[in-house]
């Protein structure tokens, strides 16, 4: 077998095998009591509602409010954010998210991404 003809700006990488954790680490959760408003797709158009956080990390969101939400249904999550920008401006966290669980008035949903965003002075956290 002939050796391999290399050229200079070519880079060449080995890769080691991949080995999945044996454990990972817990995702930590917070119990925050925030106001938020939700906007979610439906066969029929929007649902809209209002409700209060639960739990939260970074992958999962657990919310009480308005029933109607569906496994399945994709999600604007809008919640009124307690820090200011700069001091002095209002944010909001808004969140898309797929609806994973919902009964009894208690809602899940896995976030897919988030985003902050400033809101009107006095306004609530469903304002974009």
């Amino acid at each position: 077998m002939r050796p391999r003809e290399t050229w200079e700006d070519e880079v060449t990488t080995t890769q080691r095998p991949h080995r999945t954790p044996t454990h990972r680490a817990p995702c930590r959760s917070y119990s925050i009591p925030l106001q938020l408003c939700y906007k979610a797709k439906t066969k029929n158009g929007f649902l809209y509602g209002f409700g209060q956080i639960r739990m939260m990390s970074s992958k999962e969101i657990i919310f009480g409010g308005n029933s109607g939400l569906r496994p399945g249904m994709k999600a604007e999550v809008a919640v009124a954010w307690p820090r200011l920008l700069n001091g002095q401006v209002p944010l909001q966290l808004v969140l898309e998210a797929t609806i994973t669980s919902s009964q009894d008035g208690v809602t899940e949903a896995r976030i897919l991404a988030y985003d902050f965003r400033t809101r009107r002075v006095g306004g609530s956290g469903a304002d974009n």
